[in-house]
């Protein structure tokens, strides 16, 4: 009875088997036919890719090469085949970086490696650059063309760049300048951003020996690697293409040479991988398409031909629909929090555990005189003084272990000013990491700062004043009554040399007596200057002659360089000559002392305008600014306000060693000349004194 039915049941299962088995592989076959078509338009793009990158970097090249060429014809037609002064050649390399759109900086290297021209700056500072690679190039192969450098941090600039450079030949063959045009990598790296690349996709400049020139995405580390595949750089000897598309079916070319610091993306894949070489420039682009992603879309359209594809676009609808009310409530709360954090009054920045700056708010911005973006990835210490780091350490071991604190801190501005902050700092935890990073505030207290060092600053001159008034009375006194004595003690000893056999031993005596008498008298002086100033001659006086003679005389016979910065536009001033002789005399002598082995002592002078508000406490005006700065070891914080009282010395007292009298004099002369003297000073960086004195306006005498 059933038989029938069962024979039936088998058919139509037959049927139904063969059905689906058409049905599959129909489905199949226009699912293996979709995929080639998809992997044959991702050749077609990664190839036009290559071509695209091959173009803009010849094009790019070739405009740095142009720009070299027509410098070097300059400068051979300008100056008969030597290099223009730092002058001319800084204008002459400015005009030519002016002109060009791409081209960050020029330069011009002397055969000894040095940069004797700079397009960014005037002044060049000393750099050398003979351990480079374009230099050691240059010096030791004849070849005149365009030598491209892998990417190296500028010693200027300290940013990276790559250079293009020449070799100027002298008539016997030997190096006679480089002229060089550096390249930002991320030039390239802007234009591959364009591409419509995915998350995965790669895209490399490279230099036929491997050296890797810029990548997209972009990371310092690549620039140092060099791509090593012989898949490609085999395919650059003669009578083989120059252009190629291959299929890497591991993915170990990209994870051992290209992107090494991103491994598990590119661990175990297939790319599809393109490549142009250059027939002008010794560079290849290359481009590789993660296979993956790029048949994504056809897995997307096979899954939807098969039989569940109706069910995952309902739970896919379903869940993206319960996904997006979630990122609307995301966004709408992240619009809030935003809104508070950018218009806050306090600076507001988040570090990650490596101290990399990951966010800051307009206010921090504003503060510290940078762009957000040119602080954001960072490291915090930048932006610090040097003596915070160590206090800083100390408090990241606190910001790990969970603790949040307020404190001060100083950081420094885009100008090179000093901030005072006060800090909230707070530890960042998460489930997967742990300690992840930090967010703090911070509020500028500079102005409080600096009312309150004016303050101490006022209160201590008031102080100094004062106990100089005192002394000065005490030393008057005194030193009216040692003159008599000493004016007595010479007579008789006057006296006693003329009654004496000349050459004999007495009178050896008597003469050696004389002389320790008239250092009585210059100390006698020197308390009668600091009791009331003494007499003066004042008159309008040049102070550059008078430096230069002071100086050079003091510093003959020792091992102290000197170095001056007096220009000749330096004013008059109304001067007692023989006064500040002696101010310049014993700054001198105090940094001869301060550099017992060898140094440098730098002279320099400028004219400064005082306002109404100074910290200095000097009339509004024009004044000459005098500054003798050493390489010796310092003054610590706790004597730098001391050095100006009178007794004050860290030398062994003596006839010869010092009575510390010497600055107390300074300060008492500059006081009497309406001027001021103040002392600079870190320890172990040297010391800088700075005088100030008013133009002259007419002849004081």
């Amino acid at each position: 009875m059933f038989g029938p039915y069962s024979v039936m049941n088998k058919r139509i299962l037959i049927l139904v088997i063969i059905v689906t088995v058409l049905f599959a592989g129909k489905t199949f076959i226009d699912i293996s036919s979709d995929r080639k078509q998809t992997i044959v338009a991702a050749e077609r793009q990664s190839m036009g890719f290559a071509n695209a990158l091959n173009e803009h970097a010849v094009r790019t090249l070739n405009d740095a090469e142009s720009t070299a060429d027509s410098l070097i014809q300059e400068l051979q037609a300008d100056s008969s085949g030597t290099i223009p002064d730092e002058k001319s050649l800084h204008r002459i390399l400015s005009r030519y970086k002016n002109s060009s759109a791409f081209i960050p900086n020029l330069f011009v290297a002397t055969p000894e490696g040095k940069i004797h021209g700079i397009s960014s700056e005037y002044p060049v500072r000393p750099v050398n650059v003979s351990d480079r690679e374009y230099f050691q190039h240059h010096l030791t192969s004849t070849d005149s063309k365009l030598f491209i450098s892998r990417p190296f941090k500028s010693r200027i600039s300290d940013t990276w760049i790559i250079t293009l450079s020449k070799r100027l030949a002298n008539p016997d063959g030997s190096l006679a300048m480089i002229i060089g045009v550096s390249i930002d990598p991320m030039y390239f790296s802007g234009f591959y951003s364009t591409l419509k690349l995915g998350k995965n996709d790669r895209v490399l400049l490279v230099r036929r020996d491997g050296a890797i020139l810029t990548q997209e995405p972009f990371t310092e580390k690549s620039l140092k690697s060099t791509f090593s595949t012989a898949r490609i750089i085999a395919k650059e000897h003669p009578g083989t293409p120059s252009i190629d598309t291959y299929h890497d079916t591991g993915g170990n070319v990209l994870k051992a040479d290209i992107n090494s610091v991103e491994e598990k993306a590119v661990d175990k894949t297939e790319r599809i991988i393109s490549f142009r070489s250059s027939t002008d420039y010794p560079v290849i682009s290359i481009v590789s398409l993660h296979k993956g992603d790029l048949l994504e879309q056809w897995r997307q359209r096979a899954a939807k031909s098969s039989g569940g594809a109706a069910l995952l676009a309902v739970l896919v609808g379903t869940l993206g629909r319960l996904i997006y009310r979630q990122v609307r409530e995301l966004k709408h709360s992240e619009d809030k929090y935003s809104l508070i954090v950018t218009t806050a009054n306090e600076g507001i920045w988040m570090q990650n555990r490596e101290n990399i700056i990951t966010y800051v708010n307009p206010r921090v911005a504003d503060m510290f005189g940078y762009r957000p973006e040119e602080m954001i990835g960072q490291p915090i210490n930048a932006f610090m003084c040097a003596d915070e780091l160590p206090d800083r350490a100390a408090r990241m071991q606190l910001r790990r272990q969970g603790l949040s604190e307020r404190y001060e801190r100083r950081f420094l501005h885009k100008d090179g000013s000093m901030i005072w902050t006060v800090v909230s700092a707070a530890s960042l935890f998460n489930d997967e990491e742990g300690f992840h990073g930090v967010v703090a505030m911070c509020t500028d207290i500079s102005d409080r700062k600096r009312i309150e060092e004016q303050q101490a600053r006022t209160a201590e001159q008031l102080r100094l004043a004062h106990k100089m008034e005192a002394v000065g009375i005490l030393a008057g006194g005194m030193a009216h009554d040692f003159n008599n004595l000493l004016q007595s003690i010479l007579g008789y000893i006057f006296l006693a040399k003329t009654n004496v056999e000349s050459g004999s031993d007495v009178h050896e005596y008597l003469v050696a007596a004389d002389d320790i008498s008239g250092q009585a008298c210059e100390l006698g002086q020197r308390l009668l200057i600091l009791s009331r100033g003494g007499m003066t001659i004042m008159r309008a006086n040049s102070l550059t002659p008078l430096i230069q003679s002071v100086v050079d005389e003091a510093l003959k016979d020792t091992s102290i360089s000197g170095e001056y910065d007096l220009p000749e536009s330096i004013p008059i001033v109304t001067i007692d000559k023989s006064q500040i002789q002696q101010v310049f005399s014993h700054l001198t002598t105090n940094a001869i002392e301060a550099m017992p082995d060898k140094g440098t002592l730098r002279v320099s002078g400028r004219t400064v305008r005082i306002s109404s508000q100074n910290e200095l406490q000097l009339e509004p005006g024009e004044y000459v600014r005098i500054s003798f700065s050493d390489t010796g070891v310092g003054i610590p914080a706790k004597n730098l306000t001391k050095i100006f009282d009178p007794y004050f010395t860290t030398k062994e007292l003596g006839s010869q060693k010092g009575l510390g009298l010497g600055l107390a004099l300074c300060h008492t002369i500059i006081r009497k000349h309406n001027g001021i003297i103040i002392a600079e000073s870190c320890l172990g960086e040297g010391a800088t004194f700075h005088i100030y004195l008013p133009l002259a306006i007419e002849d004081a005498s």
